[in-house]
């Protein structure tokens, strides 16, 4: 099945493993730098101005890849994610240390990525077809989990001693990938004629109007924006929780401290995705998906918010294991509609648009950190509750518009 995929599609999938990878060393804790820079309502404010800056990005760059093409903006962002990796290196020298050149670079990082994000996905969709764009979800899912979990393993155990050694390795993976998207992908997209007409804000506003009358998309979207605040209170909330709050533990003769225990929940995580994607997808296959849906939300809600406010190693663990089975049974049910609800001439503003998933996700999260002071460690497991209660109401609210003759649900 993988040697019938479109060459773009094994490329795309094995470049964004190692961009995942890479990324995957120092950025889960970036709040903890931040933390020890400043504390931890600055850190909330600018990892939320970072967050906005890159959304913006993302709803430019998905109306641009559809102006553009897909792989010219692709190496735009790459190109872009190197230069921010160097700056990052030069931040963090033996001789001097900046932690605002670091947020700059890291600003900057964060807006290659919205660029690249949809022109990626949009990809992906162009050289796919129903057939095929089941199994292209399933191991792109399987490839970016694993190299989450790679990832996060090796950072969790350098990042405090040898950051400056993860960021040199980012920056090899960078060159790597912007080589590796310059010979070896091709365009599936033509760039418009005429592009100096197209490239306004004007002509942005007007493609994503079309989005934003599509109600079922939007109220899907914004189902998937509350999911997403849930997962990212583990860079964020939890994060610091941890680091503040985690009683040292040895365990299997290792000592662990947050940071590590962080690395630790997020490896079990990956592992349980790396290991359970293939028997969960076969056991929810044609099953009542909208129960699944309901149910796997529920796990994954209630072991984030057990993360908040627990802190023993054996009921952290405990949590992973909920929340991971959790994702195991709502990623599928969602991703399998995000493809149906999407015009084909309009992929790249669609993708974006849904892209804002991972940007206001991280809004919300970045502000409750903010009021985490107020709230403590009950008041955000509390709120992490009543965000997966209305991813659930809203998912469920948008399938419901979905013609019968489009739905399984």
């Amino acid at each position: 099945m993988w040697k019938n995929l479109h060459p773009n599609i094994r490329k795309r999938i094995q470049i964004e493993f190692l961009s995942r990878l890479g990324s995957s060393l120092i950025f889960p804790f970036m709040s903890i730098y931040l933390f020890h820079a400043y504390n931890a309502q600055i850190t909330g404010v600018l990892m939320m101005i970072n967050i906005i800056i890159s959304f913006l990005a993302g709803i430019y760059g998905g109306y641009l890849t559809d102006v553009f093409g897909r792989r010219r903006l692709l190496l735009f962002g790459e190109f872009i994610k190197l230069l921010a990796s160097i700056g990052i290196v030069c931040a963090n020298l033996p001789v001097y240390h900046f932690p605002w050149l670091t947020f700059v670079m890291m600003f900057l990082g964060n807006i290659a990525s919205g660029l690249i994000s949809p022109a990626s996905e949009a990809m992906l969709i162009d050289v796919s077809t129903e057939k095929t764009r089941a199994f292209m979800y399933a191991i792109n899912y399987w490839a970016n989990n694993l190299a989450l979990m790679v990832g996060m393993i090796i950072g969790g155990w350098l990042f405090e001693r040898h950051f400056l050694l993860l960021t040199t390795i980012l920056v090899i993976i960078n060159i790597s990938s912007l080589l590796l998207t310059k010979y070896l992908i091709t365009e599936t997209h033509e760039q418009m004629v005429n592009i100096k007409c197209h490239v306004g804000f004007q002509s942005v506003f007007h493609s994503y109007q079309i989005v934003l009358c599509d109600v079922r998309f939007v109220i899907f979207t914004l189902g998937g924006i509350l999911l997403l605040s849930v997962e990212f209170q583990r860079t964020n909330f939890i994060a610091i929780h941890l680091v503040q709050s985690f009683i040292h533990t040895k365990w299997l003769g290792i000592s662990f401290d947050g940071v590590k225990m962080l690395s630790l929940l997020t490896s079990i995580n990956t592992a349980i995705i790396v290991l359970f994607t293939a028997p969960i997808s076969r056991w929810i296959t044609n099953r009542n998906t909208k129960k699944i849906f309901v149910m796997g939300t529920t796990l994954f809600t209630l072991g984030y918010a057990l993360q908040a406010y627990v802190n023993t190693l054996p009921l952290l663990i405990f949590s992973s294991f909920i929340l991971s089975f959790g994702e195991l049974m709502y990623v599928p049910t969602r991703q399998s509609k995000l493809a149906d609800l999407m015009p084909e001439n309009k992929r790249g503003a669609y993708l974006a648009f849904n892209g804002s998933i991972f940007q206001l996700g991280k809004v919300i999260a970045s502000s409750m950190l903010i009021g985490a002071p107020f709230l403590g460690s009950f008041g955000i497991a509390t709120a992490i509750i009543f965000l997966g209660l209305g991813a659930i109401i809203l998912t469920l609210w948008a399938l419901r518009l979905i013609p019968d003759n489009q739905s399984n649900m």
